[in-house]
């Protein structure tokens, strides 16, 4: 029987001798390069192969089976939920866990029994992504796992009868860029966003609000879009509806996100240039690309892989240590001033 040699490896693996050779050396290399390589070297049969790396690699694989986190999700599409999911899948990859990502129909919402029949025993935690009635959530809790909400709802602390909470700090953030332009002389503010079924949310509108009760401004009812809207957020098609039925444009539009600011924005300049100018927009998130909204639409950075992870963390936490009670964990973000730019 022929000898394996490093080559043999390398040419299996598409990778340079040199590669394999610093490896199998604890040379600088990555460790998931390294484990990959001595995995190879294991199961072809390389006789160099040094005992500790063999251990190791059979430690790594029973680390590697810590079981399934379920991550439910809408159909909600955009740069913030791509760049979020990258976070908590890398987190769950990182911890030797696997992600099962499920879209839930809207048909579940009502009792959560579609969902809990996906509960596998070697499902070990579950997270929620996005926002979900109090009776789909009393469904999945029969399933007796962790639970870690992100979106939760405006009544957050009814949450911890189920699991733990983590939001993004949005009221002081907000709250800082009214400021600014209040102290431009803006005085006519409106709201866009589902704050009524939304802590992340809801914190963005009293962060307008707190802001505007400082300046002992008061806030105009008409103006304030807080309701979800025809079985869906505020897609362009909804956002358009909500500026003709504005009693008149305000000054300013606070937006629970950057999606809902450009969304505007393209409204209010179908309309008219000159009002597309003349109104500020505030939005949420930092995911703005295009060079003109960015330049014109106000926002918050939020580190959002960042959050990704940290949801995942403590779902982990609470997994590994079910004893420890339930918490809210509230990620900071970062307004942009345009002397930030």
């Amino acid at each position: 029987m022929k000898k394996v040699t490093i080559l043999d490896i390398a040419n299996e693996l598409k990778l340079c001798r040199n590669t394999v050779a610093k490896a199998l050396n604890d040379g600088p290399v990555a460790y998931e390069t390294r484990m990959e390589v001595v995995q190879k070297a294991h199961e072809m049969g390389y006789s160099k192969l040094r005992q500790e790396l063999i251990e190791e690699f059979i430690y790594k694989e029973q680390e590697g089976n810590k079981g399934v986190i379920l991550v439910l999700f809408t159909l909600a599409e955009s740069k913030f939920w791509n760049e979020l999911l990258a976070g908590v899948s890398d987190e769950i990859n990182d911890n030797r866990y696997r992600m099962q990502l499920y879209i839930v129909n809207q048909s579940d919402y009502c009792s959560g029994e579609e969902t809990l029949k996906l509960i596998e025993p070697d499902v070990k935690g579950i997270i929620l992504l996005c926002g979900f009635p109090d009776k789909f959530v009393k469904g999945i809790s029969k399933a007796n796992l962790p639970i870690t909400f992100f979106n939760a709802p405006v009544e957050v602390k009814e949450c911890l009868r189920y699991g733990n909470v983590v939001s993004l700090e949005a009221c002081y953030a907000v709250g800082k860029l009214v400021e600014k332009v209040i102290q431009e002389g803006k005085k006519q503010f409106g709201f866009i966003g589902y704050s009524e079924g939304s802590a992340n949310i809801d914190e963005r509108l009293q962060g307008m609000l707190q802001m505007l009760r400082k300046y002992k401004i008061e806030a105009d009812q008409r103006l304030l879009f807080t309701r979800y809207r025809e079985d869906c957020y505020f897609n362009y098609k909804v956002v358009e509806e909500v500026i003709q039925e504005m009693p008149y444009i305000p000054e300013v539009i606070v937006c629970a996100n950057d999606d809902i600011a450009k969304y505007v924005a393209t409204a209010l300049m179908k309309r008219s240039m000159d009002l597309a100018i003349r109104t500020t927009l505030i939005g949420f998130d930092n995911t703005i690309e295009g060079e003109f909204f960015k330049q014109d639409i106000l926002t918050v950075e939020v580190r959002k892989e960042e959050v990704g992870r940290r949801i995942v963390r403590t779902t982990i936490e609470q997994i590994e240590h079910p004893q420890l009670d339930h918490v809210i964990n509230t990620v900071a973000t970062y307004p942009i001033l345009k002397t930030d730019k």
